[in-house]
């Protein structure tokens, strides 16, 4: 039995002396592996680890109005933090820091007996709270416990103030809406860096020196708004609002000759700095440039100035008016079924007369009426620098939606949609001379390095001639004097302009019960430079744009001439 055991011995050796060779064969190649073939992987990944990295926020750049009220800016805010279980007295802690918190001592000092690992005491608290803060933790010796720790926030000066035009960025610096949206890439700016080598524990090593790319600051846009006006039109309109009983509204002041809107207000509004508010979460939309409506009889405007140019009326032509006629199968009436006879061009755009409208689409033909109409713009973004325009919609024919008797409502601003926007800039092109410009709201991108970038005054077309523009400006002022204690006069300025009385447009019919009030017009009339638009949505007080948007409008232009010191008609004529 021995001898046998002896026997085996050496095989059990070979095999063990195998398994040890097989085993060290495997780790002089997994040495090989990584010493050699993996040489240069775990040296980039060592150096990668050992590296520090530390950012440096670019702060995002103002945005301002033309005389330099600040709109929207960054600014370091704080969080104040305690760490309770470091805090050897919590009662003194909380006597002391409850008057720089502005917070009561019994509500501190809960926060500071919590059992969290780590309590907020105050969030977004300014520099000077900061520094208290700072101050007292020096004072009381306490070397953890109590700390701050600081964020760019944005902030809004002017709170609900072009609230709109501006939008908003939230916590994580996400835009949302307006300028804020729009110019997000030019406003936002570079983010810089500390860079060097680290310990083990992700310190700098001090002995290394760190290399610092500093951040590049986002862009300062200042907007074609001016403070002033944007301010009366923000006023009047929450006053008109209000005192109709409305739902809503929109105001939009244009510099007619370049398009440069000076002030842009709807109602309801709310608060930049309170974007959190579920309350205010459908309140950031702009409807000046977003909300389609049916413009209604400012809308004769347009259809006079195609009928004017194509030469199918003129200044002197009379029509003949008796009343309700009948096209495409459909009655087109006047309003409370006016009848009135012979008229004039100034009559029917005083009278506000649908049946003549409808009788100038009809003869100028589908072709030259729908020509012309998408030569004012409308069925096509403006293209102003604003997030979330809006096209408006122009039927044509054959498109499978236009039906005959669309060439008559749409004379007079039925089954057509338009943005506010779109309804100013057509006006303000007759204003103009015919001339339609690219409406503009941003003046300046001035980045921190390089050159600033100027916005220029861009023509889009000549929609109309010169003297079809006059025409019509004539016809227009010459209608708002002829009528009887007509609530859009500005007393010695002669004004051009229409209302509108529009029904809203509801599944498959009109809606009975509401309208939109509305006024579109600029001034002087001799010499045209600013256009005024004012919409009132669901007025209760009144259905009627005469009545509710006429008044606003005169409100508007009169503080408008004042703040501007343009001089009444008498008085320019009298220095020419």
């Amino acid at each position: 039995m021995l001898d046998g055991a002896l026997v085996r011995a050496p095989a059990r050796l070979r095999a063990a002396l195998g398994v040890v060779w097989l085993v060290g064969l495997f780790l002089a190649a997994r040495l090989f592996w990584w010493q050699i073939v993996e040489m240069d992987t775990l040296t980039t990944r060592a150096g990668e680890q050992l590296k520090y990295h530390s950012p440096i926020p670019a702060r995002r750049g103002d945005i301002v109005t033309a005389d330099g009220t600040l709109l929207a800016t960054d600014v370091f805010l704080y969080n104040v933090i305690a760490t309770p279980k470091d805090l050897p007295d919590p009662e003194q802690v909380a006597r002391k820091l409850a008057p720089i918190l502005g917070q009561p001592y019994d509500a501190l000092l809960a926060k500071l007996r919590a059992r969290e690992a780590n309590v907020v005491l105050a969030q977004d608290v300014p520099q000077t709270v900061s520094n208290a803060v700072q101050d007292l933790k020096k004072e009381l010796k306490l070397s953890g416990g109590l700390g701050v720790e600081g964020a760019l926030r944005r902030v809004y000066p002017a709170n609900a103030f072009a609230a709109q035009v501006i939008g908003f960025v939230n916590l994580m610096r996400e835009p949302a809406f307006g300028i804020e949206y729009k110019f997000d890439a030019e406003l936002r700016g570079t983010e810089g860096a500390v860079t060097g080598i680290s310990n083990a524990l992700r310190d700098i090593v001090p002995s290394d020196v760190p290399t610092t790319k500093p951040a590049i600051d986002g862009a300062r846009i200042t907007l074609t708004l001016h403070s002033g006006i944007q301010r009366i039109a923000e006023a009047e309109l929450a006053s008109a609002v209000r005192a109709a009983r409305a739902t809503g509204g929109t105001i939009i002041v244009m510099e007619v000759k370049t398009g440069a809107i000076l002030a842009m207000a709807s109602y309801p509004a709310a608060d930049l700095n309170a974007f959190r508010d579920p309350a205010n979460k459908d309140k950031y939309g702009n409807p000046a440039i977003s909300a389609q409506y049916e413009p209604g009889s400012v809308f004769k405007i347009i259809t006079t100035a195609c009928a004017l140019e194509a030469g199918t009326v003129n200044a002197n032509s009379v029509f003949d008016d008796w009343g309700p006629i009948i096209i495409g199968g459909r009655e087109i009436k006047n309003h409370d079924n006016l009848k009135p006879g012979r008229v004039t061009l100034t009559d029917v755009l005083r009278m506000s007369l649908n049946v003549e409208a409808a009788k100038m689409s009809v003869g100028l033909g589908a072709g030259r009426f729908y020509e012309c109409v998408r030569q004012f713009g409308f069925g096509a973004a403006t293209r102003i620098e604003l997030a979330g325009e809006a096209a408006g919609k122009v039927k044509s024919v054959g498109d499978g939606e236009w039906r005959e008797v669309d060439l008559a409502t749409n004379a007079f601003g039925q089954g057509i949609a338009v943005t506010p926007l779109q309804m100013i800039t057509a006006v303000s092109a007759v204003a103009n001379q015919g001339k339609l410009m690219r409406p503009y709201i941003v003046q300046e991108v001035r980045p921190a390095k390089g050159q600033a970038r100027v916005t220029p005054i861009q023509p889009v077309r000549a929609v109309i001639r010169p003297e079809t523009a006059q025409t019509l400006t004539k016809i227009l002022a010459d209608a708002i004097i002829a009528e009887s204690n007509n609530k859009a006069v500005v007393p010695g300025y002669r004004i051009a302009g229409k209302t509108g009385t529009a029904q809203i447009p509801i599944v498959g019919m009109l809606d009975p019960e509401w309208t939109i009030a509305s006024f579109v017009g600029y001034l002087p009339a001799d010499d045209p430079r600013y256009a005024i638009l004012v919409k009132i949505d669901k007025p209760q007080t009144s259905e009627w744009g005469s009545q509710v948007a006429s008044p606003v409008f005169a409100s508007v232009a009169k503080q408008l001439v004042s703040l501007v010191g343009l001089p009444p008609d008498s008085v320019r004529a009298a220095s020419r």
